[in-house]
Formats: C-alpha cells, structure tokens, sequence
C-alpha cells in the first residue's frame, strides 16, 4: 500500500467522524436558523421576504359582485453573497512511513484540529461577518437592523451593575422596543447577550426572595409575548467586538421565516495529495454567506 493510500484510507475513516463530531462551545445553530441547502459553486443566494398590501375594510360580496377586492403581495429580495473557504494539513513522509511500519492508522488530530477551526470559523461568521470581506455580516452587526438607544431607568448603566429593578427596567425596555418594531404584529422569542451579563442575572436575587432576575423574566417575558422567550448567552465576548467601548444585545424574532445564515456547502474533505518531495496534503472545503435578516423589523439591536 503506498503512502498516498495510506493517508486516503485514514481520511477517509475520519470522514464520518468530522460529519458527526459536536464542540459544546459552538451554539450559533441555537441563535440562527442554519440553511444548508446544498448548491456547490453558487456565490450568492436570493432569500424573498412577502410584502402584503390590501384593506380590512373591503372584500365583502354581493349577489351582484363580479369584480373581487385585490391584496397586493410584493416580494422583496435579500442577497446573500456565499464565499468558498479551504485549509490545508500536512503530513511528512517520515511520520507517515513510521506509522505505516508499525500498523497504525493516520494520526487524524491534524485533521480534527482543523475542522475545529472550520466550525469555530462559522461561529464567528454567524455572529460578526468575516473580517476579509466586509459584505458578510452577522447576526450582530447587520446593516439592515436599527439600534434602539435606552432611555428608560437602565438607560447609561451595565447590566453587572444592575440592581434586580433595573435589570427589569432594561428588559422590559428592549422587548417594548421589538414588539413595537414589528407594528405589535409579533412578539420577539429571543434575547442574546453578553455571557457575564446572564451570569449576573442568573445571581441576582429579588430582594426577600429566592428568585433571580433571570427566573423572574424568562418567565414574565414569556407571559407578555404568549410564548416561550428565551434569554440566551453571546459565545465569547462577540457582544463586546461590535462597538467600542459597549456591549451589543439583541432582541429578535428566531426562526428561519425571519433570519438565516447561508452554508450550502458543508465540510468536504478534500483528496490527498503529494506535496513536494517529502509530504502529503489533505484540507477541508466548504462555502457560506452571512446572515440575513428576511425580515429585519423583527429585531432590534440594543448597545450599552
């Protein structure tokens, strides 16, 4: 069997392994519905939000009506730009001849390492764009969602430095704020924000009680949208990284009807192959866009 086979083999053994392998720390799929439908060699995508015009106050007919009463339905197109991405690893031919020799299989942690890198990749993508190209965005620094500025009591404070009032206060504010956005047609479910920020809450006791301000307004949140809501925490310090000197959260509507982050290529591992003289080279592809706000009056950004 020659090196190339070797190497091959083991990628392809590993194949599998890359498809099912889970990092607890890569949770963008909870925050943003993940399109990948497959379309290998597109590099953009048209996602079609429905504009509907027409009048409650008509429609109604007669034994004499011939002509209906119309509703007008516009669609809006979002172009999503997708961009292939690759990286490599090598193996020299002495390690690889070492273990061939001894039967063992391909040392698949350079491969592994690198689709760890792949999937921490996405992460950041699906929440801050890519910093090499400037038309991917993310889900934290779209274009085309508006910054609310707090003018209630929570206004000018940090949240680890609320109070279980004012950590209401500023809640309260932000989901006001994206229900009003959406013309009180739907309620936000979702509130991302700053892992320590939700720490705080989760240790902020109401006063004479055991209930905690996050207890306290998951559930009150829940009650006032009619469903569930769900306060969820930024991977990393991402919140920080959009505006100097602040911290971002958002208030949105999660679900694939309003935002969706574009990977219609997954990871693919690619052939091996000579490399010079003394190694061999394997890597993995895949393509993804930004995200895109289908509906981007369903969110709302909140810096303080």
């Amino acid at each position: 069997m020659s090196l190339l086979t070797y190497v091959q083999n083991g990628l392809t053994a590993v194949s599998k392994e890359i498809a099912e392998t889970k990092y607890p720390e890569i949770v963008f799929p909870q925050f943003v519905y993940v399109d990948q439908q497959t379309a290998v060699g597109i590099t953009e995508k048209l996602h079609y939000g429905a504009d509907e015009h027409g009048s409650l106050d008509d429609g109604l007919i007669t034994t004499g009506t011939s002509t209906l009463d119309q509703v007008e339905v516009g669609f809006t197109p979002k172009r999503s730009y997708i961009v292939p991405w690759a990286k490599s690893v090598t193996w020299t031919k002495p390690e690889l001849e070492q273990g061939k020799l001894l039967g063992l299989n391909l040392d698949t942690a350079k491969i592994m390492a690198l689709n760890k890198n792949a999937q921490q990749t996405l992460q950041k993508v699906a929440f801050l764009g890519h910093a090499k190209d400037g038309r991917l965005t993310g889900l934290l620094n779209s274009k085309d969602v508006s910054v609310h500025t707090l003018k209630g009591a929570a206004a000018g404070a940090k949240v680890q430095a609320m109070d279980f009032d004012k950590a209401v206060a500023f809640f309260k504010e932000m989901f006001l704020a994206g229900l009003e956005k959406t013309k009180r047609i739907e309620a936000p479910n979702t509130f991302a924000i700053d892992a320590m920020d939700l720490a705080h809450l989760a240790l902020t006791q109401r006063a004479n009680t055991d209930t905690t301000a996050l207890e306290f307004l998951t559930k009150s949140l829940s009650a006032a949208a009619g469903r569930e809501v769900a306060i969820k925490a930024l991977p990393s310090n991402f919140g920080s990284r959009v505006t100097d000197g602040k911290t971002r959260a958002i208030v949105y509507v999660n679900s694939k009807e309003h935002v969706i982050f574009d990977v219609p290529m997954t990871l693919t591992v690619l052939e091996a192959k000579e490399k010079g003289l003394l190694a061999y080279e394997s890597g993995l592809r895949m393509a993804f866009g930004g995200v895109t706000f289908i509906e981007p009056e369903s969110a709302l950004y909140v810096d303080y």
